[in-house]
């Protein structure tokens, strides 16, 4: 028994003994033999951290009808591994930069664009110059720096820019046989790599590559050193032109100040964003470049940068997505009803202008004058163009709809960059399609204001309901100019129909002497008052960028003091600092004396203060002449020799307010302006009997999974408390506008109308000829129980009438869509009833 033991001691001894002479072999093969070998592979592979970014929420129309959307695509991606930094491998990158470019083109693709992304370009003289696409100096100069020192090409004097490009061939073993055209394309590369070089991550060098691509390089992976594919994605605007500018585009960062923004968000340094519209404002919720959206993935590359395995992997998120209040049918309607009124305005105007008509060959002789002054000074005739149209919920402040015209085809941003042939169509059109005039264009109102004059003069006891004025042709009143007395629209042989009107009939009417009246009784500062109260002199707070703020007449709009001559409301301070700043340089001339820019600059404030600091203009004069006299240092001979008190006191005019701008703001006129935004909102706040809210384009956001995680809810800025008698009369006057039986301003083209619409037109002076007019029409339906507001603006649309059809067509197909059927019980006279 104990020799059996013994025997396996033995045997088992053995197999240790042998167990541990295999190991020392190992050993001994790995750490003497082989170390060369094994210590080779371990330098030539290292870890690689990858971003990963999820796609960008999708915009929806209130149906849920995607109005811009990711689709996957591949990118192809450049790598240059640090540690690997001598001339042969710059070589072999170059080389594999280069047979990459070939092949991207011959499947239907382009690489970077040397025009904008590479920093030199050839001079008109064919020498090397900088392309840093700024005008700005510092910026230029930073760029340059970062460049050189990339590059490491720093001595402005041994590499003057003009040697750069040379330098940078032979640097990077370019082959001296290929194409400048092709040493641009691959530098351009080169340019982006070693520009990211701090950030040590991949840099796109194609977008939305197509399948045969991927595969090639996928295949070629060994070859192409330093290049990968990345999965991605593309935004895809699938409706063109509608809601252009309410849903914006995407694009590349353009500025070094938005760029160090958003990297500091953990955005990628070509990452797009939103640029304008929703896209820009809702950034927040859609991007997928969030930090703790993205995600992230670890691998291990070889130094010819294949990735040799997945070490770790985390999935990112996508952005959120945005429902919108806009119905994409509605909006198309409104977008080709307003095309269509622009069109149909233009036409009746050309026919006008060129006296094809009666009507125009009776106006011409009326306008003959003006014509005249307009050939003699080269001034263009403006027609209609251009204008924009808002839908709005009167009950909740939503937003159905919202255009501007001239659109723009939003498909030219899809992809990568942008369609040049497309981008260079809209940079061409003087029109300036890519302006949203629906949020920000401000005008005159004219008579669409005299709403507000009605309600303002009600509430405070200016007129009552049941007062009567009559047209009294000339309207002179103390503080009014007498010499030019302003007059209503109407003709004398037919001013007796304007004759006892209520304010039912004035608005019906739209009779500039009544509202003259009620202006006058009201003051500017109720004016301004009311104008607020409904909303048009603050923003909606529209979930989009660049909403203009309109302002109503008065002394602080016409001259502030509290803001730079540069920034007043109107160009009138300018206009009068410029005069004053010319005389006195005359002055100086004249007397041979000195006055350096700062001294004009402080003294034309100082004269254009008197307006604000004196209550009457007797006070001007003496005014006026003490700063001559002392602070200017001109002799009192010769102040009066040249009449300049009096001339100053003339520059100064126009910078008073007076009853007379007062009356004029009461009817729309003066410097009052106003964006069509506003303007719906206030005639909502009109309709709804005083709820001003504000307007809303977005509806709620949802997450990837779907989920809700904002929802909007009307947001109530301001309510009017007053008699319901007041809104009641507002109402009738805007029904009866569109009342045959009354014939009311607007009838003619309301009298087919298919649902009954309040209204009021708009005809705001431009210049002097009224074919420049600019056209307003407010509106809602049904006028019992009103679901729906329009406003329409054209500018040099000529009378506020003839944007009424497209009005007309955007309320006949929304109430359709709501299957509105109007209560109008009419009972047969040989009815039972009786």
């Amino acid at each position: 028994m104990r020799q059996k033991n013994r025997d396996r001691y033995i045997v088992l001894c053995v197999i240790i003994a042998l167990f541990a002479i295999a190991i020392t072999v190992r050993l001994y093969s790995m750490q003497i033999v082989h170390w060369d070998d094994y210590t080779a592979q371990v330098e030539n592979k290292s870890t690689k951290t990858i971003r990963l970014y999820g796609m960008r929420g999708t915009l929806y129309d209130k149906n849920m009808i995607p109005l811009a959307y990711d689709q996957s695509s591949y990118n192809i991606q450049f790598y240059r591994d640090p540690s690997r930094s001598s001339s042969a491998d710059r070589a072999a990158y170059t080389q594999s930069i280069y047979q990459t470019i070939l092949l991207i083109e011959s499947n239907g693709k382009s690489t970077l664009d040397p025009a904008t992304e590479f920093w030199l370009k050839k001079g008109e003289n064919e020498q090397w110059e900088w392309n840093f696409g700024t005008t700005s100096e510092t910026v230029a100069k930073t760029r340059e720096d970062q460049w050189r020192g990339n590059f490491s090409l720093q001595s402005k004097t041994r590499y003057p820019v003009e040697v750069l490009f040379d330098t940078l061939c032979q640097n990077y073993s370019i082959p001296q046989e290929l194409s400048e055209e092709y040493k641009l394309k691959i530098l351009a590369i080169w340019q982006a790599s070693r520009m990211n070089n701090y950030n040590s991550t991949p840099v796109t060098i194609a977008y939305d590559v197509g399948f045969e691509t991927v595969a090639e390089v996928e295949v070629r992976s060994l070859e192409l050193q330093g290049m990968s594919v990345q999965e991605s994605s593309t935004r895809v605007y699938p409706f063109d032109n509608v809601a252009c500018h309410a849903i914006g585009y995407v694009s590349r960062i353009t500025t070094s100040e938005a760029l160090e923004n958003y990297r500091s968000q953990g955005y990628p340094t070509d990452a797009h964003v939103g640029a304008t519209g929703l896209e820009y404002s809702m950034e927040d919720q859609l991007s997928p470049y969030l930090a703790y959206r993205q995600g992230e993935r670890v691998v291990e590359i070889n130094t010819k940068g294949a990735v040799v395995r997945e070490i770790s992997y985390s999935a990112p998120t996508d952005g959120n997505s945005v429902v919108t209040t806009i119905d994409t049918s509605l909006q198309a309607v409104m977008e080709q009803a307003l095309a269509d009124v622009i069109e149909d305005i233009n036409e009746k105007q050309t026919k006008i202008l060129y006296a094809q008509t009666s009507e125009g060959v009776r106006w011409n002789q009326r306008k003959a004058a003006t014509l005249a002054l307009y050939a003699e000074n080269g001034y263009t005739i403006s027609l209609a163009q251009t204008g924009a149209m808002v839908a709005l919920d009167p009950n909740t402040g939503r937003v159905l709809g919202l255009t501007s015209h001239p659109t723009f085809d939003l498909s030219i941003f899809e992809g990568a960059s942008v369609d040049p042939g497309g981008w260079s169509a809209i940079a061409a059109d003087e029109r300036n399609p890519m302006f949203n005039r629906a949020i920000s264009a401000k005008d005159t109102p004219g008579s669409i204001f005299k709403l507000v004059t009605s309600l303002g003069g009600l509430t405070e006891g200016a007129i009552s309901v049941n007062e009567r004025i009559s047209d009294g042709g000339d309207f002179v009143r103390e503080g009014t100019d007498t010499s030019r007395a302003p007059r209503c629209w109407i003709s004398d042989s037919k001013r007796y129909l304007h004759a006892n009107q209520t304010i039912v009939d004035a608005i019906k009417n739209s009779c500039n002497y009544f509202f003259y009246e009620v202006s006058y009784r009201l003051g500017s500062t109720n004016l301004t008052k009311w104008a607020a109260a409904l909303g048009l002199t603050t923003k909606t707070n529209i979930e989009l960028p660049s909403e203009a703020t309109g302002f109503v007449g008065n002394q602080s709009m016409l001259y502030d003091p509290d803001r730079s001559v540069e920034d007043q409301y109107t160009y009138k301070p300018q206009i009068a600092a410029s005069m004053i700043k010319r005389l006195l340089q005359q002055v100086a001339i004249d007397r041979g004396v000195e006055y350096d820019a700062q001294f004009l600059e402080d003294i034309a404030i100082d004269f254009l203060n008197i307006v604000i600091t004196y209550d009457t203009k007797a006070e001007w004069l003496p005014a006026i002449r003490e700063i001559l006299l002392y602070d200017c240092k001109i002799p009192s001979n010769y102040i009066s020799s040249h009449f300049m008190v009096n001339t100053i006191n003339t520059y100064l005019n126009d910078l008073k307010w007076t009853p007379a701008e007062t009356i004029m703001v009461g009817i729309g006129q003066s410097i009052t302006q106003v964006t069509p935004i506003a303007v719906a909102r206030y005639v909502a706040a009109i309709a709804n009997n005083g709820t001003v809210y504000d307007c809303q384009i977005v509806d709620k956001v949802i997450d990837a999974a779907g989920n809700v995680v904002l929802e909007k809810h009307p947001v109530v800025a301001n309510r009017i408390v007053t008699s319901q008698t007041y809104f009641n009369a507002i109402h009738e006057g805007m029904e009866e506008v569109t009342s045959t039986e009354n014939d009311g301003t607007a009838a003619e083209q309301f009298s087919k109308s298919k649902y009954k619409i309040a209204a009021k037109t708009g005809t705001s002076q431009r210049t002097q000829l009224d074919l420049e007019n600019n056209s307003w029409l407010v509106t809602y339906a049904p006028v019992d129980d009103p679901q729906i507001v329009v406003v329409v603006y054209v500018q040099n649309g000529y009378a506020g009438a003839y944007a009424s059809q497209a009005a007309i067509t955007t309320i006949e197909y929304y109430l359709d869509s709501l299957n509105y059927t109007e209560k109008n019980t009419i009972v047969p006279d040989n009815s039972l009833a009786d």
